[in-house]
């Protein structure tokens, strides 16, 4: 994990927040532990809002994340992805966030650690006409047995232009928003064959 120290800090910081923003909360997010939370980032944005707050939160299986949004009078709950991304149990398959200089996050998740099919998987988040979407998305993967089964797909969901195995495509999935992604969404024309 990237800048763990900043990191810890900020888990603290986030433990507050998210029992402070309980208006807006599910059933289930009270059930929360500090333990369960694998990222966090404050992404500063020009428009409506000043920055977000997006966590990751580790479930089984998967990681859920939640956005928060600070328009100037605090933190608000803004979209609650469940599962958004695949987590396994070992090293090489744990999701994170990494914030960007432009205003979006990016959510990785990976295998690089077990089987044969090695895979990371990128999404870029974006707040976009007051909603957070999944504006991008990078899979590359590899089988370490057979190099001819190795390829990146690389997608902006704003606009349906992508690229897969250096052949360019217009992709039918459009940008989503981020709480109707799931780790199985994908754009079918990135499929690892």
């Amino acid at each position: 994990m990237k800048n763990f120290l900043s990191g810890f800090a900020s888990l603290i910081a986030f433990a507050g927040v998210f029992l402070s923003a309980s208006t807006d909360l599910n059933a289930d997010d009270a059930a929360v532990s500090p333990g369960d939370v694998s990222g966090v980032e404050i992404v500063p944005v020009d428009g409506d809002i000043f920055r977000y707050k997006a966590v990751l939160v580790d479930t089984d299986g998967g990681s859920d994340l939640y956005v928060f949004k600070d328009a100037g009078d605090g933190w608000v709950k803004a979209a609650y992805a469940p599962d958004i991304a695949w987590r396994g149990g070992a090293y090489g398959q744990s999701p994170w966030l990494e914030a960007s200089g432009n205003g979006s996050l990016k959510v990785y998740s990976e295998n690089s650690a077990i089987g044969r099919s090695r895979w990371e998987q990128v999404l870029t988040i974006a707040y976009r006409n007051s909603i957070f979407v999944v504006a991008g998305y990078t899979l590359s993967y590899y089988d370490t047995l057979d190099e001819a089964m190795s390829g990146t797909c690389d997608v902006n969901l704003l606009t349906g232009k992508g690229i897969h195995k250096d052949k360019p495509f217009r992709a039918s999935l459009k940008a989503l928003p981020v709480q109707n992604w799931t780790m199985d969404t994908q754009p079918q024309e990135c499929s690892a064959s």
